[in-house]
Order: C-alpha cells, then structure tokens, then sequence
C-alpha cells in the first residue's frame, strides 16, 4: 500500500514545489537596497523643507528624517534576513499578474498626460490593476474603477477643494455640480 500525498510525493517526504534556495536571498537584498535608496530620497527631500522651529527644538521637517530611519532600520533588518535566508519561501513571479500591474500604471500615466483626466486615468489603473490580481472581466473592472474614481473625484475636488486632472468627465461633473 502506497502513501501517496495528493502532490504526488511520498508521505512524510519534504519536497519543496520551489526551486533550490541559494546561500543568500538575491530577492530580500534587492528589497533592502530599495529601502535604503528609498530612506536616502526621503532624508533628502527632507534636507529642503524650510526650518519651523518651536520651543520644542524641532518643527514638522523631522517626520522625513523619522520615516527615513524607520526606512533605513528595515533596511538593515532585511539584509540580515537575507544574509541568513530566513524569508519564508515565495511562490515563483507571475509574470502576466506583473505585466498587468505594470501596463495599470502605464495606462494610467498616458492618459493623465494625454488628457483624459482623473477619472479615467484611475479608472483603467484600477481596472487592470485589478486583472493583474485575478479579476475579470477586464471591462466590467474598468467600468467600476472609473465610477470609484467619480466618487472620489466629487469627494476631493468639490468635499475637500483638492485639484485634481481634469479632462471631459470631470468637466461635465463640475458643470453639473455648479448647475
């Protein structure tokens, strides 16, 4: 009698579906690079802002500097993770999800510079976005990121007086709006 397991293997056997893991997390060094070039644009952007100090020595341009450390603390927290190649295994890149992800920010920087507005432009970043994750049909997504995006529109432009780009939606809105 076999003891198979329902993955094929032998019962009590430890195969990994995920290819051999090496000495050190190539993955988990890259993130900590991305964390600290990350931490270092924060700190110098925050190198600009304009002193406010107070009596308490220190005004609002220290929460870059924070954020830049607890940035930098991950950092050093993720390189001894990866030198160690204590990370939980990942499943292997989904390279269409990827792809999605990626053309929903694409699609969402050429409509925005071509004019087409908020609205749009965050309608399809959600929509394929969305696809990228799982959900279809890519239409009906696209369909209820832009009546998201309308929502949020009215919310930010007219709730909280925000400008936002606007191209044909949001000109028939405000027209609308102001009646």
């Amino acid at each position: 009698m076999s003891t198979e397991t329902p993955h094929g293997g032998e019962a009590g056997a430890s195969r990994s579906p995920y290819p051999h893991k090496t000495a050190r997390d190539l993955g988990g060094l890259a993130i900590a690079v991305a964390l600290f070039l990350f931490a270092a644009l924060i700190a110098w952007d925050g190198a600009t802002y304009p002193a406010r100090r107070s009596y308490a020595q220190f005004g609002p341009e220290i929460f870059p500097y924070l954020v830049a450390a607890g940035l930098a603390i991950f950092g050093v927290a993720t390189v001894l993770m990866a030198l160690r190649n204590s990370f939980p295994e990942r499943e292997p890149m989904n390279l269409p999800a990827v792809a999605w992800v990626i053309g929903a920010v694409l699609a969402e920087t050429v409509l925005l510079y071509a004019g087409a507005g908020f609205i749009l432009a965050s309608g399809a970043l959600f929509g394929f976005a969305a696809r990228g994750m799982g959900r279809k049909p890519v239409w009906l997504t696209v369909l209820v990121g832009i009546g998201v995006s309308a929502v949020l529109y009215v919310l930010f432009k007219h709730g909280l007086s925000l400008s936002l780009p606007a191209g044909p939606l949001e000109r028939v809105i405000d027209g609308a709006i102001r009646g």
